[in-house]
């Protein structure tokens, strides 16, 4: 689904919707802040009603001369704050999602938006809707645990909206939740390594979004002492990414990671990467200076739908992802989000203090195979074996090591041709299910460290919203359906309910949430029964959902058992041969 011409004539229109009391009813309100805000009354599970305010910028809009700058203070607004409906989506083109996102307010680059969705019993009592009188805040009560949720997309695509993360599930159990936009692609992972273009600024505005929850979150009825971060595929990257920043001390309690993580699996923070692919994109755009602040005023300059154009091209280049997050030189004077490799960080123990619960599907791959057909993902092994390496081999390794490891993972997946079937495995082994293993055993050996919990997803649902959405049929469980099993895919979904659970997928939601919930009160998954148990280095033992409410706590098969001690001699070998590519990390 392409998101782009189409909007860009009303991308400029988008704008904070400030209105006057008189103007419209107002159903919920809370003060921020930047001044009140005006919500809607919605309807969630268990036939209750929710709290949704939704668009409500957490940050300056980054246009003009903002545009890969760090986020600026929201200015304060008059009167009331319309934040009944979502804002646009940031500018992208989505080669992933199809059917199962359907955004409704256009695309902009005026999208720094947060969404706030409260359970209706939590909302603080508003003495007063004067704006010059104060209201009172929650009194004696300590708010209830929020979950901030960074949404995935590889990096380039995606949003916060509730087409694919409605909050209906997880509000109706007594939860806050928050999703929210953050820039993408080449305006939020573009670095030239200067101060005026770092990189990372999708991440910068997910510490902003951040801070400006613990600002904001008693306004909402929410505890800001109790956050819990989350994040699917890409997002989940994200969120362990900040869990092993000094950057983000004090901004949440624990970290739940769904098919992602730090590990650099189908991504590099390689500088020598993120140089190729800043070259790349400017030559597609038609700018060769070298000299940083020619370009830099170039690129701020250029039209948006010029630039969303080279994005394509290149992100077509890049196949899954293209522009990611990028190690940081301490040299550039700026607040570093990534300061090393994160395995080196996960080895000495960074973020070891968040609980944390890490998931992969039994057949992640599945959901990307039109995207890997589009991109003629075997023609390019083919051309370049290395294709089938985790990236970040290809920027630390000798190349000549690198082949031959590319090699061998060639010849142990297939037998004689490159075949799509088989590259599905090495994609789910490669970028999913392995890094998880690993690092849920680099956390498990770690001395003092808090728990950390991982699951395998599958469950094959009666109706998956995943299959409807991008029209395919496949065994087993794909990327994004744990999502939809946490989330409500509202795109798909029509206005039935699903809690009190009736069906075996209304069950699977009801337990799937509750792992979410219990999680947030108790730091484990599951607060009463037992069943689903922390990781032992030594037996890398993980929960199987495969059906609702049946506990099966187990240890890798043996398929899982080669494939880890397979992947581990690669790794090695890679180590072993690796090239001196670090910067000042300090």
């Amino acid at each position: 689904m392409l998101w782009r011409c189409s909007v860009l004539a009303i991308a400029a229109c988008f704008s904070v919707n400030i209105v006057s009391s008189s103007e419209f009813k107002c159903d919920v309100r809370v003060r921020i802040e930047s001044g009140w805000v005006c919500g809607l009354r919605r309807r969630g599970e268990y036939n209750t009603e929710y709290a949704s305010f939704r668009g409500i910028p957490y940050g300056q809009q980054p246009l003009g001369e903002l545009r890969f700058k760090e986020l600026q203070p929201v200015k304060p607004w008059p009167n009331y704050l319309d934040a009944t409906e979502e804002g646009p989506i940031c500018p992208q083109t989505d080669g992933l999602y199809g059917a199962l996102v359907a955004p409704t307010q256009g695309m902009s680059e005026s999208c720094i938006h947060a969404n706030v969705h409260v359970p209706y019993a939590a909302l603080p009592v508003v003495k007063s809707t004067d704006e010059d009188k104060d209201y009172d805040n929650i009194g004696n009560k300590k708010g209830v645990p929020i979950l901030v949720f960074i949404h995935g997309g590889g990096f380039q695509v995606g949003s916060g909206d509730a087409d694919l993360h409605g909050p209906e599930y997880l509000v109706s159990k007594g939860i806050i939740v928050i999703t929210f936009n953050y820039r993408i692609n080449v305006f939020g992972f573009l670095s030239l390594n200067t101060p005026k273009i770092p990189g990372n600024m999708g991440l910068r505005d997910q510490v902003t979004l951040l801070r400006w929850v613990q600002r904001n979150a008693r306004a909402f009825g929410g505890d800001p002492s109790d956050v819990t971060l989350a994040g699917q595929s890409a997002g989940a990257t994200c969120a362990h990414l900040l869990s092993l920043s000094n950057v983000t001390k004090g901004l949440f309690k624990r970290v739940l990671l769904m098919s992602g993580s730090a590990m650099p699996a189908y991504y590099t923070v390689s500088p020598i990467y993120a140089k190729q692919s800043a070259t790349r994109f400017l030559t597609i755009l038609g700018i060769n200076s070298s000299d940083p602040d020619f370009i830099h005023d170039r690129l701020v300059k250029t039209p948006l739908e010029d630039i969303l154009n080279a994005n394509s091209v290149y992100q077509y280049e890049g196949g899954i992802v293209s522009f990611v997050p990028v190690r940081e030189d301490k040299q550039l004077g700026l607040e570093r989000i990534v300061d090393d490799d994160p395995i080196t960080l996960m080895e000495q123990g960074r973020g070891k203090e968040y609980p944390m619960i890490v998931g992969f599907s039994s057949n992640e791959c599945e959901f990307f195979k039109r995207r890997l057909l589009y991109i003629d993902i075997l023609g390019r092994i083919k051309a370049n074996p290395l294709v089938i390496l985790r990236p970040e081999i290809s920027f630390s390794t000798l190349s000549d090591v690198a082949l031959s490891l590319a090699n061998k993972v060639i010849d142990w997946y297939f037998q004689g041709e490159l075949n799509m079937e088989d590259y599905l495995e090495v994609c789910r082994d490669t970028l999913f299910m392995y890094p998880a293993f690993k690092v849920v055993e680099w956390r498990a050996r770690m001395h003092d460290a808090a728990p950390v919990y991982l699951y395998q997803f599958a469950y094959e649902a009666d109706f998956s919203a995943v299959k409807v959405g991008l029209n395919l049929q496949y065994n087993g469980t794909a990327h994004v359906e744990d999502l939809t099993n946490i989330f409500r895919g509202n795109a798909i979904l029509d206005d039935g309910q699903t809690f009190p659970p009736v069906s075996r997928d209304d069950s699977m939601k009801d337990w799937m949430t509750q792992f979410v919930i219990d999680f947030m009160h108790c730091n484990k998954p599951s607060c009463s029964e037992p069943g689903w148990y922390p990781v032992q280095a030594d037996h890398l033992n993980y929960e199987n959902i495969q059906e609702p409410t049946v506990h099966d706590n187990v240890l890798p098969n043996e398929y899982q058992q080669h494939t880890i001690k397979f992947f581990d001699m690669i790794e090695q070998i890679a180590r072993n041969s690796s090239l001196d590519t670090s910067i000042t990390t300090g």
